[in-house]
């Protein structure tokens, strides 16, 4: 095992999840742990990381990874999911009626994962400190004197609302960003019944194509990097976003029946 991962087991509301933290600070989490805590079969656990294989996003943005943990049997690889994706991969896991009569219990855990799973598995990882002044105790602060300091009380708070701005995109912003990639691809393909859009390889550059194209006009490298006041521009940009000549011709022949 890598010297430098820190390796955890973390109590998630009651659960014990296995996770990691790299030498970059990047947290990974075993995704086998979550299913198990979920209460997921063996067979349900290995769809989920088949679908998360599969997924586009995480293949783009570095989402998953098979990382050296200890386990019952010694040191094995596990596959893992970044922290920061967990929300991403439970709200794409689909609960249908029945499911949420016959296993409410289930459906409930899922949401409560999806909620707070990422931030209690971030947080055992963060260094014990006391915790900061609330911005309101800060403002509280200020206030306390004359027009000078009533005035930087102002300052501080357009300050606060221009640095939350300017953080990355949310999970909620993310899968907007990437809903509309979805239907942007879907469009230029054809339509989900079109001869290109089934075809994994066109559809994958197609996709791989507009996501270059969404991180080239932000200068990132990771789509999820771009920042929250940036959010409205991008999925314009998606929706804006045209095939080059080369994919569109192939997209036009091979829905035309013109195969190579």
């Amino acid at each position: 095992m890598n010297n430098d991962m820190i390796v955890k087991n973390v109590d998630v509301m009651g659960d014990s999840i296995m996770a990691a933290k790299d030498n970059q600070s990047i947290i990974w989490v075993g995704v086998r742990y979550i299913c198990d805590s979920l209460g997921m079969t063996e067979g349900q656990m290995k769809r989920q990381i088949k679908n998360i294989k599969n997924d586009m996003l995480f293949q783009e943005e570095g989402g998953s990874n098979q990382i050296p943990l200890p386990t019952n049997s010694g040191e094995q690889e596990v596959f893992c999911i970044r922290n920061d994706f967990i929300p991403i991969w439970l709200a794409k896991i689909n609960i249908t009626e029945k499911t949420r009569k016959e296993r409410p219990d289930f459906a409930k855990k899922l949401l409560e994962y999806q909620l707070k799973a990422k931030d209690i598995l971030a947080e055992a990882f963060m260094p014990k400190q006391a915790p900061p002044a609330s911005v309101a105790e800060q403002i509280k602060l200020l206030a306390q004197g004359n027009v000078e300091l009533n005035q930087k009380v102002d300052t501080l708070t357009e300050r606060i609302d221009k640095i939350e701005l300017d953080l990355p995109v949310l999970p909620d912003e993310a899968h907007r960003i990437q809903s509309a990639v979805k239907r942007r691809g879907v469009t230029a393909l054809g339509g989900k019944q079109s001869r290109a859009y089934k075809s994994q390889s066109l559809r994958q550059r197609l996709y791989g194509n507009l996501y270059a194209n969404l991180k080239y006009n932000f200068n990132v490298k990771r789509y999820t990097e771009i920042k929250r006041n940036q959010v409205d521009m991008a999925v314009q940009i998606v929706e804006k976003y045209e095939p080059p000549v080369f994919l569109a011709q192939e997209i036009e022949k091979m829905n035309a029946g013109c195969e190579e």
